[in-house]
């Protein structure tokens, strides 16, 4: 073997060779070598050299030098039996046809003699060196599934690495572990390697846009190995989503949940299928207010959210998607609130006539309800309990959002009853509300026997009108005395009554008052002026003749 001196250069494969000419160290005939290296795989033992010159090049020997030798260490090999692969005589690349079997492994210096057919010859140092290294070698790598969809989200990844000895030239098991570069951003597991070499590994893909799986082989050996990968995309289905809504409208009151309920739905194999586990935005928002629910769907898909709105509002219902699902289509649902009403400071008095006025004021907070539903009831009920009945029906005056709007209402009624205020609201955005029940009763009166006397009368002769007053008690008539009696005379063909003064009761309720007689006409007896607790009541009207 041949003694040379060599600088130390760096470890090089044929993938790496520089291209293109390279400066010739003397005349510009000799021939110039562009690089050497191992060829494909460092552990096949295979020497290349690219190299050219002005000539065709007849001779090519390369003498390898062991890693980290000495500048005056021997040679450790030497190779000549070079064949052209790639190129022309003059610009090609040639590599030996029988592998090496070196004792050591590394990166050896190459020292490379070259001949010209015009008898011209160089003696170069490669520049990267020849990589005499073990070689990984992948085999039966498996991802499946490529296309995880919402039903298949586990990622299985497994195969084999293998170990090439270019010492030897034999393969066996490779020893170690596997980093495994998932297609979930930052998640790189670290997988050992069983006695045949194999790995096998399972992951939940997360991440809808993650890198490619590849393995990196991380070997028990400190050895160098030349490293044997590959990538696979793995690209997730995302599929189209629904929500279908319970109901497109939906009544709640004033400071109380609703519940927004309905089911949700994915797309796969042709069909719409129920969406388990996924959470629902239901949103409310305006200028006054949000509120938002976000109920997680059952194993049936449905979900129910509970919402407490300021006021009335449309309320949106969506899915957003992620890794498998697309965002569904957003829908919507008209939520009315009705507003909290009252009915305040309610009154009813009966007078004389048997004439009820009822008056109150209804409160609607900072605004008011419609036109159309703007509107009060006046009820009453025999017992204060069941029956009752809208006697009259009111418009409140104007409103003011801090004391109310005034209502007033007058109709006759029975002689005792109770009394309430209703407002109906308008079923979605007010409610409905009630005054206090309030007993109003006055004490029936009647005057019976009422008669003039005599009849006919002679004109300028006393006419007399007699009768009895009475007042009911517990379902009886009793004698009420002691009270003012008018007697009221309308002439013959007058609408006009006249009145013919005052009579008094006696004890027993009787009265009588007497008049003189001048004109033909209607005579009555009316108890007009009653106290406060009784009614007014009139008795029998008396036509008489006057002759």
């Amino acid at each position: 073997m041949k003694n040379r001196s060599l600088a130390l250069g760096c470890a090089g494969v044929v993938a790496a060779l520089l291209l293109g000419p390279a400066a010739t160290a003397h005349a510009a005939t000799a021939p110039h070598l562009n690089g050497v290296g191992s060829d494909g795989a460092p552990a096949g033992g295979l020497v290349s050299v690219y190299a050219g010159s002005d000539s065709a090049i007849t001779s090519i020997t390369a003498h390898l030098y062991a890693p980290d030798s000495a500048a005056d260490a021997p040679e450790v090999a030497e190779v000549s039996d070079f064949t052209r692969v790639s190129g022309t005589d003059t610009q090609g690349v040639w590599r030996t046809s029988t592998p090496l079997r070196l004792s050591a492994l590394g990166t050896y210096h190459v020292v490379v003699d070259l001949e010209d057919a015009d008898g011209d010859t160089s003696s170069l140092q490669g520049t990267g060196g020849y990589d005499y290294w073990l070689q990984a070698h992948l085999s039966d790598f498996q991802v499946t599934p490529r296309n995880p969809d919402f039903e298949h989200q586990t990622v299985s990844v497994s195969g084999r690495y293998t170990v090439e000895d270019p010492r030897t030239g034999t393969t066996g098991p490779a020893g170690g572990q596997v980093m495994l570069s998932t297609s979930n951003w930052n998640d790189s597991p670290k997988v050992p390697l069983d006695a045949d070499g194999r790995f096998s590994y399972s992951y939940h893909q997360t991440d809808a846009y993650g890198p490619q799986v590849s393995p990196w082989l991380y070997p028990d050996t400190t050895d160098p190995v030349a490293p044997d990968s590959t990538s696979v995309d793995v690209v997730p289905v995302q599929s189209d989503t629904r929500v279908t809504l319970d109901a497109s409208e939906l009544q709640a009151t004033d400071g109380q949940p609703a519940a927004v309920s309905g089911k949700a739905e994915y797309y796969l194999d042709g069909q719409w299928k129920p969406l388990p586990g996924v959470t629902v935005t239901e949103l409310y928002a305006s200028d006054t207010g949000a509120a938002a629910a976000r109920p997680v769907t059952d194993a049936d898909g449905r979900f129910t959210g509970q919402l407490t709105l300021p006021h009335s509002g449309t309320v949106e219902v969506q899915i957003y998607g992620g890794t498998y699902l697309k965002n569904s289509p957003e829908q919507t649902l008209k939520l009315y609130v009705a507003k909290k009403t009252s009915i305040t400071g309610f009154t009813a008095t009966l007078d004389k006539y048997s004439q009820l006025t009822a008056k109150g004021l209804l409160n609607t907070g900072k605004s008011m309800p419609a036109d159309l539903y703007y509107k009060v009831g006046l009820q009453y009920s025999a017992d204060g309990r069941t029956g009752w009945k809208t006697m009259k029906t009111v418009t409140p005056g104007n409103f003011e959002p801090g004391t109310g709007a005034t209502f007033k209402g007058t109709f006759a009624t029975s002689y005792k009853g109770y009394y309430r205020a209703h407002f109906a609201g308008d079923g979605r955005n007010w409610q409905e509300s009630y005054s206090p029940v309030v007993h109003v009763q006055r004490t029936p009166t009647r005057i019976t026997g009422g008669n003039a006397a005599p009849e006919p009368v002679r004109k300028g002769h006393t006419l007399t009108y007699k009768g009895k007053l009475q007042y009911s008690s517990s379902g009886t008539w009793k004698a009420y005395a002691g009270q003012k009696v008018k007697i009221l005379f309308r002439p013959k063909g007058s609408s006009t009554w006249y009145d013919m003064g005052n009579a008094t009761t006696h004890t027993d309720g009787t009265f009588s008052k007497a008049n003189t007689a001048s004109k033909d006409g209607t005579w009555v007896a009316v108890l007009l002026y009653p106290n406060s607790t009784h009614l007014t009541s009139a008795g029998y009207e008396d036509y008489v003749d006057v002759v």
